[in-house]
């Protein structure tokens, strides 16, 4: 897991994400996330987050790597079932706050796919999310009988959540 050296409160503040929340005072722990959506700009970090395969249980968010794993998944979700994939990348703070909430999602919606590309982990992420007209992370895009029905900009999780209850 990666440790910082924190400085100073505003420091602190900029770069408690780097942190689990476990480390951070309880004055920089976050309780909620904000319905602002977050964006991400900013250079490379190493991911800690560890890689489940499609063979991992059904409730598990599912690491997909290249356009041929994204595509077939949404064939396999069949015609009815609701296909959501987090677009992200290792070195984003807000994907790194809207992880763990994503993955709560897919624990209480049952009937939903949810899937995650991390595009700076390899060639084939990254020419998926180009392929998918990623511009900013987080992104979260929708897919039902096999077309694409909403897209999510940003680390908004009320939005997140309305719009899988909503397709559903």
């Amino acid at each position: 897991m990666l440790r910082v050296a924190l400085l100073s409160a505003a420091a602190s503040s900029s770069l408690a994400f780097l942190l689990p929340s476990s480390s951070l005072a309880p004055s920089l722990r976050s309780s909620s996330l904000s319905s602002t959506p977050a964006v991400c700009s900013q250079p490379a970090l190493a991911s800690s987050r560890p890689r489940r395969s499609a063979a991992a249980l059904r409730m598990a968010v599912i690491d997909i790597n290249s356009e041929q794993e994204l595509d077939q998944a949404i064939e396999a979700a069949g015609e009815n079932t609701l296909v959501i994939i987090d677009y992200s990348t290792t070195w984003c703070g807000p994907c790194k706050v809207i992880a763990p909430k994503y993955d709560e999602m897919s624990d209480k919606y049952k009937d939903a796919i949810f899937l995650k590309c991390v595009g700076d982990t390899s060639p084939e992420a990254t020419k998926l999310m180009k392929r998918e007209g990623i511009r900013s992370v987080p992104a979260f895009h929708f897919w039902k009988k096999g077309a694409k029905i909403e897209v999510i900009a940003g680390a908004n999780v009320e939005a997140l959540e309305n719009t899988i209850k909503e397709n559903l």
